[in-house]
């Protein structure tokens, strides 16, 4: 993982094979392995987790196989809502949407789910890398949903597709 200080309290990593950078806050790192197994006790784990110094919030980031090119971003989201309401009935605070990522097309939706200390704030987003499904899920204490939002926006905009040494996509 490449990590470069840049303005405004922000750093550009690369992450998923250096296939994909963003920027984060700055000081956001791959948590330690302990902290993964407490965050994510199953036994699939994401491919990339990012978290704050306090561990309060967490990025995280999966490429699928599963084939997904722009028109069909709005439907998966959907799909993924579903699955989520049924688990979480009534959690979804912003359904659904479709936005212009730096990467092109982007969906995602928020939602709250109840914690042992508070409550927790989840947005859940997908997005075509190499026209396969690119999952992420973005999560924080839901007391601070509308400026999470916020983070999680400009997080999603500064999304760039690496190129390799020879100038082409990869």
């Amino acid at each position: 993982m490449e990590v470069q200080a840049t303005e405004n309290e922000w750093q550009r990593i690369s992450c998923l094979g250096d296939q994909i950078s963003l920027m984060l806050p700055f000081g956001w790192a791959r948590p330690y392995d302990e902290v993964t197994e407490k965050k994510f006790p199953y036994h699939s784990k994401p491919q990339e987790i990012f978290a704050d110094d306090s561990i309060s919030r967490l990025m995280t980031f999966n490429m699928l196989e599963k084939q997904l090119q722009n028109q069909q971003v709005y439907p998966a989201i959907r799909e993924i809502q579903k699955v989520i309401v049924h688990m979480y009935p009534e959690s979804v605070r912003e359904p659904a949407r479709k936005i212009a990522s730096g990467i092109g097309e982007a969906a995602y939706f928020s939602y709250i789910t109840g914690g042992v200390k508070e409550d927790c704030g989840h947005i859940m987003f997908v997005v075509p890398v190499h026209e396969k499904m690119m999952l992420g899920s973005y999560h924080f204490p839901a007391v601070q949903l509308n400026g999470e939002r916020e983070v999680f926006l400009e997080i999603l905009q500064s999304m760039q597709v690496n190129e390799d040494t020879e100038g082409r996509k990869q």
